[in-house]
């Protein structure tokens, strides 16, 4: 068999926890056709003696929310052998957004992940307003795997406007955020983040509009999940980790 790709004498770790080893890995039409000692007979053959080959790594916390709009590979990731980016993260994301409230999902993004504004205000070319609008859009271009949360700051300040900072959520606004968090699910979004760190401000010095939740809003907006039957919940609190656990076991 002639092979696309050959990468030769390389130490595998092939990721089902048995030992490494030496060897060639073979690819054929995008995907690894064989592993072991191979012949020489591909289009192209690279020596990665000293090198390790390994399955690419998943990058469970990220933030590229907007740069994969602009970089499809999220370089950074795909260059320390991360194939797969998990986005929307610690409750933030670009949606759901109307225009108005672009500005501030931008500021606390910008702030959080110190990315300079003017970059977010450049690379961001908006065209949706609603979750599924926003998986739609960056599955267009191909580039690293990318998997995206629904961040509860963007769906409260959706919700509420401007009192999503301060204001404590109607029942009809955490209505509103659970079919928001039901229609995302259904879209491909792979579940919903918050956090209550006190650390992470808006560039107005602002608390996220997460900090402003009582747990009991945020359990409440995270039935929604079990109400789908899918999606995952990341909550994040390094100052006061028994706030994490304790909302964690009661989502349990």
């Amino acid at each position: 068999m002639t092979y696309d790709l050959l990468l030769k004498n390389g130490r595998i770790v092939d990721g089902t926890g048995g030992p490494s080893y030496e060897g060639d890995v073979a690819v054929v039409d995008g995907r690894i056709a064989e592993t072991g000692r191979l012949g020489s007979s591909a289009k192209r053959v690279i020596d990665v003696q000293g090198q390790v080959i390994a399955p690419g790594f998943i990058d469970n916390h990220c933030h590229y929310d907007a740069q994969v709009l602009w970089d499809p590979l999220c370089t950074f990731a795909c260059y320390h052998g991360a194939t797969t980016v998990i986005n929307g993260n610690c409750s933030l994301g670009l949606a759901p957004a109307r225009p108005e409230e672009r500005a501030d999902l931008v500021s606390m993004l910008s702030r959080v992940e110190a990315i300079p504004v003017e970059s977010l205000q450049a690379g961001v070319e908006w065209s949706w307003e609603s979750v599924p609008q926003y998986l739609e859009t960056i599955d267009r271009e191909l580039g690293v795997n990318v998997g995206s949360l629904i961040g509860f700051s963007a769906v409260r300040r959706h919700v509420m406007g401007e009192a999503a900072y301060s204001a404590i959520a109607t029942p009809e606004q955490i209505e509103q955020m659970k079919e928001i968090v039901r229609e995302g699910i259904r879209a491909g979004a792979l579940g919903l983040s918050s956090e209550r760190n006190l650390r992470h401000m808006d560039l107005e010095n602002r608390l996220l509009p997460a900090n402003a939740a009582p747990p009991d809003e945020f359990l409440a907006v995270a039935e929604a999940l079990a109400e789908v039957g899918a999606g995952s919940i990341q909550f994040g609190d390094s100052e006061r980790i028994e706030l994490s656990e304790g909302l964690l076991t009661r989502t349990a």
